[in-house]
């Protein structure tokens, strides 16, 4: 990854944290969300901004694979969204599997070719996330 674009991030991530946490959360709440989640090997708990797009009960996210953040979720995992000014529960689970990232792509960017999609893939990891309602995950019956 990109010394620059890490360094960017960097800064860029405490700055979405409060705005998403605000009352001033609308301006980007439509498109960035946090997601917090409990380190698997620390207990620490942890919060990043992440870019998401919504189809029904579930969120999508993609994230690079050189990111650790996302790697707490494998195998599942509840963790806490603040979603549009609201603190909302979810299941989320992890893909590094192709198809299934160029999938979560598609509803991102529909537009994309083919090819283009293919190039985005690469070093990619999608993740589902299904939100909680009536005290069960969307995909619980």
């Amino acid at each position: 990854m990109n010394p620059l674009w890490k360094a960017f991030i960097r800064l860029q991530n405490p700055m979405m944290k409060w705005l998403l946490g605000s009352p001033l959360h609308f301006f980007t709440s439509g498109m960035f969300m946090l997601i917090s989640f409990t380190g698997r090997k620390s207990g620490k708990t942890y919060m990043t901004p992440v870019q998401y797009k919504q189809d029904g009960n579930t969120l999508y996210v993609i994230t690079s694979a050189e990111y650790t953040w996302w790697k707490n979720l494998r195998g599942g995992a509840d963790v806490k969204l603040r979603l549009r000014g609201k603190d909302i529960s979810a299941w989320a689970e992890t893909s590094s599997d192709p198809e299934t990232i160029a999938a979560v792509v598609e509803k991102f960017y529909p537009s994309l070719s083919e090819e283009a999609r293919a190039n985005f893939v690469s070093g990619k990891v999608a993740l589902m996330l299904r939100l909680q309602e009536n005290g069960k995950f969307a995909s619980q019956t």
